[in-house]
C-alpha cells in the first residue's frame, strides 16, 4: 500500500496538526475499506493501477484536506466565492497583508498625523476586493486544475514529514511572496496601488528621486522573484531541503547587503520644493528599508540555526 501512504502522506501536509493523526486514520480506514471492496469484486488483489484509481476518485490531497480545515467555512454573498479547501488559504493572506498595512497606518500616523487616513484607507479596501477575486476565480476553475492530477506522481515516504513540501505554510508564504512582488513591482507605474487618492497629487508634489534608486529598486525586484522561484521549487519538493534552506540563506544575506548599502546612502532619497514632505518621505524610505533588513537578517539567522543543528545531528549520529 505504497500509494496510499503516499497518498496520505500528501494530505497530512496540509492539515492541522491538532487533529492530524485522527484524520489520516480516519481516511485510512475509507480507502482500504473501498480498494477491499473493489478486489473482492474483481476476485484479486489490485494493481497499482487500480489503487490509483480509487485515489483519483477520492480526491485531489489539496481539495480532500481543504474540508477539513476551519470547520468547513467558506465565503458566500448569495453564492459560495470560496469554498472550504481554499478558504484557510485567503484568510491567512488577507491577514497578513491587513496586518502589514495597519503597521504602515501606525508609522504614518506618528510621522504625519491623521491626514493620512484617507490616503491609506483605499489601498486597504483596494487589497481586500483584490485578494477575494483572485481566490474567487481560484475557487471557480479549481476543479479545472486540481481534478487533473495523477496519484502514481506523489512524492515519495519521507521518514519526518517536517513542514518542508506542500502544506498550508509553504502555499500561503508562496501567495503572499507573488502577490506582494507583483504589487511592487507595478507600483511605479500605477502608484495609486500604494498611495490611493493621494498619487493624484505627486505631480503637484514634484518629488525627484534619488539618480541611484532605479538601480537599488531593480535589485530588490530581481531578489524578490528569485526569492519566488526558490519557493515555487520548495513547494513542490524539487530541491534537496538542506540545498533550499542554503540558497534562501544566500538570499537572505543578499537582502541584508542590499539593506545596508541602500540605508548608508541616505538620508536623501527623495526631494520636494516642500520641506514637510522631503522630510515625511525620507523617514517612510527609511523605517522601511530598516524593516526588511531586520526580516531578513531574522530570517538568516533562523536558517544558520536550523543549517548547524541539523549538522551537529549527522556529526553525532556518524559518531554513534
Amino acid at each position: 500500500m505504497n500509494l496510499l501512504n503516499r497518498y496520505l502522506q500528501a494530505v497530512a501536509w496540509l492539515l492541522p496538526k491538532a487533529r492530524r493523526n485522527d484524520i489520516i486514520e480516519e481516511l485510512r480506514s475509507n480507502i482500504l475499506a473501498q480498494m477491499e471492496d473493489r478486489a473482492e469484486e474483481l476476485g484479486h488483489p489490485l494493481t497499482e493501477d487500480q489503487q490509483a484509481e480509487i485515489l483519483r476518485r477520492h480526491g485531489n490531497p489539496t481539495l480532500v484536506a481543504g474540508r477539513y480545515r476551519e470547520g468547513n467555512l467558506g465565503l458566500a454573498f448569495g453564492r459560495q466565492l470560496i469554498g472550504p479547501e481554499l478558504f484557510p488559504f485567503y484568510k491567512n493572506v488577507l491577514t497578513l497583508n491587513l496586518s502589514i498595512m495597519l503597521v504602515i497606518i501606525g508609522i504614518v500616523s506618528l510621522t504625519v498625523g491623521r491626514a493620512a487616513f484617507p490616503g491609506i484607507l483605499f489601498p486597504m479596501v483596494a487589497q481586500v476586493i483584490i485578494i477575494t477575486l483572485v481566490f474567487a476565480l481560484l475557487d471557480r476553475y479549481k476543479g479545472a486544475v486540481l481534478d487533473r492530477w495523477d496519484p502514481s506522481k506523489l512524492p515519495a515516504l519521507k521518514p519526518n514529514t517536517d513542514g518542508y513540501g506542500p502544506n498550508a505554510r509553504s502555499i500561503f508564504e508562496f501567495i503572499c511572496v507573488a502577490l506582494g512582488t507583483v504589487w511592487l513591482a507595478l507600483t511605479p507605474q500605477w502608484p495609486y496601488l500604494m498611495l490611493g487618492p493621494g498619487a493624484l497629487y505627486l505631480p503637484a508634489l514634484a518629488l525627484k528621486f534619488w539618480p541611484r534608486w532605479p538601480l537599488f529598486y531593480g535589485a530588490i525586484i530581481t531578489l524578490l522573484c528569485a526569492e519566488l522561484v526558490l519557493r515555487f521549487f520548495t513547494l513542490f519538493r524539487w530541491l534537496p531541503r538542506r540545498r533550499a534552506q542554503i540558497l534562501d540563506l544566500v538570499l537572505r544575506g543578499i537582502g541584508v547587503s542590499i539593506g545596508v548599502l541602500l540605508y548608508l546612502q541616505g538620508p536623501h532619497f527623495v526631494s520636494s520644493m516642500y520641506p514637510d514632505v522631503t522630510e515625511w518621505a525620507n523617514l517612510t524610505f527609511r523605517v522601511s528599508i530598516v524593516v526588511a533588513i531586520a526580516i531578513h537578517a531574522w530570517r538568516a539567522g533562523w536558517l544558520l540555526f536550523s543549517l548547524w543543528h541539523v549538522r551537529n545531528q549527522m556529526l553525532l549520529a556518524r559518531q554513534d
